[in-house]
């Protein structure tokens, strides 16, 4: 078995809860895809901070009520998740999007996210994508 160089080794204290941050996040993710508003609550904290890269820092009211106007109207609404690292309290998701809307629109999207929990809850997310692709489909994005 090949050896995992010493920073993406979990410590012998830590390997459970390296796996429930990762099947929380992934919970997440899905929750996020059907914009399933009380799953995305039970999840991340209230006082939750989400950075968008091109946008600035939203908060948990503020991201729920944009995923409903972007995303709520899909009729198909799947991420695929190519990759996730759990360390310590975080965890990195590499995933494409896929959305498609019945007026024709389909929006297509690579993200990469960095989750921060605490307590089994999401306290912080950086998101990272192309603006290019997404204002194509939705129009200017606001940057607060």
């Amino acid at each position: 078995m090949p050896e995992q160089s010493p920073s993406h080794a979990p410590t012998e204290a830590q390997p459970g809860l390296l796996d429930a941050n990762r099947q929380t996040v992934l919970r997440l993710m899905k929750a996020l895809d059907a914009c399933e508003e009380k799953t995305i609550r039970e999840i991340i904290h209230p006082d939750a901070s989400w950075w968008v890269l091109g946008v600035g820092t939203l908060d948990l009211d503020t991201v729920i009520t944009q995923l409903k106007q972007m995303l709520g109207g899909a009729r198909v609404a799947e991420t695929t998740i190519i990759g996730t690292t759990s360390e310590g309290g975080r965890v990195a998701v590499e995933s494409r999007g896929n959305f498609e809307f019945a007026d024709g629109r389909v929006y297509r999207n690579s993200y990469h996210h960095l989750f921060e929990l605490q307590g089994g809850r999401v306290v912080a997310i950086r998101e990272y994508l192309d603006m290019r692709v997404a204002e194509k489909v939705f129009g200017p994005i606001a940057v607060s």
